[in-house]
């Protein structure tokens, strides 16, 4: 047997592994010891959005790929599809999580995933520990868990777990670091969050091209070149075991807001993306750069609690507020000075890890050290976006992809990333020079940069605007200029505290290295210094914007989604699932969608021509509506959109009498008498506004064609049978008529059938189904069958097997060459 030295080679990762469980235990202590969950508003709209989807499947035990729960019906691609394959990457995920709950697995993943990539980097284990700790528990993480955004989390947990199967087959470790790149690169791609993905390949591509000029200087460009090749056959593996999620992320994609405009009026200079200025709505102004390692630098998160000791308590004192009216304000204080409209939190890498990333500029190896320093300036510019058009408004033009994600503050994961990465390289490495003049000279060169920045801005924290977004409100109220300076004040308070703080936390880093290089004590209480200042670090932090209050009984997780009378009264009449209209922000809500066909819903990528129906119609339509009730007036006959996507329910509140029923919807099909051709998309949706669509199909001639203008509206047609992905209509007709159904037109996947044989049906009224119809007795059929699913998913579950495989020689192979060495 061979001989393994437990002490050296098992033991520092078996502590770091349970120190890791134990941080995630005690950081999450309500889950683990009260029976709690963070109560998160977007799990809370994403479980609203697929309730449909999931009763679905618990019924059938098969897939619904559509639903029409949300946006008057929308492929299901992007809330909850399961696919072929996945059991198997679903388990490797499972191993990985350590059986941890859901909300605290990611940060866990995180952690155990940096950990790994600075193994591979060469940084020993317990050094590596630290690094680890600041990457899991950084505030973007914390801030993005609190509001629910769990598969952000989940693609940024593999981002170091891609990067370490990367570097390491660039090492030579070939099998390993193809299959690590394989399977990590499977997990993150599995978790569905394209746009970390995207940051995570330019982190790749400049990591490759150091590794090219590496190789070029030192004329190894074959092993360059094979390994590279290796590497692109792995990341064609993880992309099949995700081919079918892919594929349909893809095909929607090109219908969805990311994809071109139908109309050629359509405001953005683009094709194809999202808005200029919807992009790079949540860009950071330059000065915001400075969260990354002073918190508090630009006050938090928009409103934060100040305490009583603060400047605003004490102006209210003095203006003879009593203690409760004080508490409530001070409680939620406008904190935030920023760029952006709102935030929930700084993005901080941690005050220790920028300390040793300075020390990483002067001391990590010269390839790592450059591509390191490129990769976190160019991510920091990412963020500055609208702040720095030069360079991000070209990017949008120019970048393939670039123009399809907003909140572009999201690129700041790669400084993230490379931060802690940089820093303990250069730490790593400073450790083991030799402690000379030249040595020492670098260190405290290295030390001074951020020592002095927090300095300067502790000193000169005055110097500062100090203007937040929310200001202007103040300035109308009777006092508002008082009450808005004591604000100020006190954000020019939490800037020094945080400067302060950041200051001590770097002299204390500094004081280890510093000592230990002069040997007053062991590498191991070195190591266990740096860890337990940046586990307190990001631990403080971290807490600030996940508190007590963001937990509440898991029973109650989702008490919101009871139903209502209001609910329950639709429910009991809306036997043939008419839509609903909920009239208070009907477009950034989902519950709706858990009881209901909403007209609504909340989802980051709707439909590009209903988002079209949402700005050129739905919304003046909605107030149209609420000024009509609040007028007391119950005639909808003006709402022509609204009535032919058959919002039969407004609902206004959560009591009976706060349902009212729309008379006017035009149900979920109708005959028309009448086509009314166009020529263009930018007709087709005037028209919807100046047309009887009761009598009158629009139909766009460029795309579709009829043989004929009119037919019989003569008959009947009713909604006999629905399900998801299958809709069946009964017809009696006495002469050839057509039908405008008030379903959501999708080219990719939806078949007509009349009795059981395929016809052709045609998209109307911009977004809507119709369909000729010959006269007599008929079934009229849809059917959801997209072939990206079907096929896809037997891809998708061959790639997952070889996956499996090569995972399996992959170990035997270690193995093997651990016996031989024997």
């Amino acid at each position: 047997m061979p001989k393994i030295d437990f002490k050296k080679q098992v033991l520092p990762h078996v502590v770091a592994v349970v120190f890791f469980l134990v941080v995630t235990i005690l950081f999450f202590s309500p889950m683990f010891f009260q029976n709690q969950v963070i109560q998160q508003n977007d799990v809370l709209q994403g479980v609203s959005s697929g309730q449909e989807i999931i009763e679905y499947r618990e019924r059938t035990g098969e897939e619904a790929l559509w639903t029409n729960s949300m946006f008057s019906g929308m492929p299901a691609y992007l809330i909850n599809i399961k696919y072929q394959g996945e059991q198997i990457i679903h388990f490797f995920q499972d191993v990985y999580s350590f059986g941890l709950p859901r909300q605290a697995e990611v940060i866990f993943k995180s952690i155990l995933s940096f950990y790994i990539l600075l193994l591979v980097f060469g940084v020993r284990p317990y050094l590596a520990v630290a690094g680890a700790i600041a990457y899991g528990l950084g505030t973007f993480n914390i801030v993005s868990l609190e509001a629910g955004h769990i598969w952000k989390i989940e693609a940024i947990a593999y981002m170091p777990l891609v990067l370490a199967g990367i570097h390491l087959t660039y090492r030579g470790k070939l099998l390993w670091g193809t299959t690590l790149t394989a399977l990590a690169l499977a997990l993150e791609l599995n978790s569905n969050h394209l746009q970390i993905t995207y940051y995570l390949l330019l982190t790749v591509i400049i990591y490759g091209i150091a590794m090219l000029v590496d190789a070029i200087r030192n004329k190894n460009i074959a092993p360059f070149f094979t390994r590279s090749l290796l590497l692109v056959l792995a990341a064609v593996l993880a992309v099949g075991v995700n081919f079918a999620r892919i594929w349909n992320t893809y095909q929607y994609g090109q219908y969805s807001t990311r994809g071109p405009s139908a109309l050629t009026q359509a405001e953005s200079n683009n094709n194809e993306g999202l808005d200029r200025d919807y992009v790079f709505a949540y860009s950071l102004n330059i000065a915001e750069t400075f969260t990354l390692f002073i918190p508090d630098f630009s006050g938090g998160a928009s409103n934060r609690n100040i305490g009583m000791n603060s400047n605003l308590a004490e102006l209210l004192q003095g203006a003879n507020y009593n203690r409760q009216q004080i508490q409530n304000f001070v409680s939620n204080a406008p904190t935030y000075w920023g760029g952006k409209i709102s935030t929930s939190g700084p993005t901080y890498a941690g005050a220790v890890m920028v300390f040793l990333f300075f020390v990483g500029c002067f001391f990590a190896p010269q390839t790592h050290r450059i591509w390191l320093i490129v990769a976190t300036v160019f991510s920091i510019m990412l963020t500055w976006g609208k702040y720095f058009p030069s360079l991000n408004y070209l990017l949008y033009d120019l970048l393939p992809g670039y123009n399809k994600f907003r909140t572009v503050e999201m690129a700041m994961v790669i400084a993230l990333l490379c931060i802690p990465l940089l820093g303990l390289l250069g730490l790593e490495h400073l450790l083991k020079s030799e402690w000379n003049k030249v040595t020492k000279k670098r260190f405290f060169l290295a030390a001074e940069i951020p020592l002095g920045l927090a300095l300067l801005l502790l000193v000169f924290a005055g110097a500062f605007g100090f203007e937040g977004p929310s200001d202007n409100r103040f300035l109308a109220q009777q006092g508002g200029e008082m009450f808005l300076e004591a604000i100020q004040d006190d954000r020019a308070d939490l800037l020094r505290g945080d400067a302060f703080r950041s200051m001590i936390l770097s002299l204390l880093a500094g004081a280890l290295i510093f000592f230990f290089k002069q040997g007053k004590f062991a590498y191991i209480w070195l190591a266990a210094g740096i860890v337990v200042l940046s586990t307190f670090d990001l631990w403080a932090v971290g807490k600030r914007f996940l508190t007590e209050e963001d937990y509440v009984r898991e029973r109650n997780q989702f008490a919101a989604m009871t139903a209502t009378e209001a609910d329950e009264y639709i429910m009991q009449q809306n036997e043939q699932k008419a839509r609903v209209l909920n009239l208070m922000n009907p477009f950034n809500d989902a519950l709706t969608s858990y009881f209901h066909s909403s007209i609504g819903g909340y989802h980051g990528a709707k439909l590009g021509r209903y988002q079209d129906l949402i700005d050129y119609h739905l919304s003046e339509e909605i107030s149209s509506v609420i000024q009509s009730l609040q007028q007391g007036n119950t005639d909808f006959s003006n709402i022509n959109v609204l009535n032919m996507l058959n919002a039969r329910y407004f609902k206004a509140g959560d009591a009976r009498n706060a349902v009212i029923i729309n008379e006017h919807a035009l149900g979920n099909a109708w005959l028309v008498g009448n086509i009314q051709e166009v020529n263009n998309a930018d007709d087709a949706i005037e028209a919807l506004g100046v047309t009887d669509l009761s009598n009158t199909a629009i139909v766009n001639t460029t795309d579709f064609s009829l043989e004929q203008s009119s037919y019989s509206q003569q008959g009947s047609i009713r909604l006999t049978s629905y399900e998801p992905n299958e809709l069946v209509y009964q017809v009696d007709l006495p002469a050839e008529s057509f039908a405008v159904f008030s379903e959501i037109y999708y080219p990719e996947g939806w078949l007509a059938y009349i009795d059981n044989e395929p016809v052709e049906h045609l998209r109307v009224n911009y977004i809507l189904r119709g369909l000729p119809i010959p006269a007599g007795e008929h079934t009229i059929r849809f059917k959801f069958k997209p072939q990206s699913y079907y096929i896809g998913s037997s891809v998708s579950l061959v790639c997952s097997i070889l996956l499996s495989l090569m995972l399996i020689v992959s170990i035997a192979m270690s193995a093997r060459n651990i016996k031989q060495e024997a």
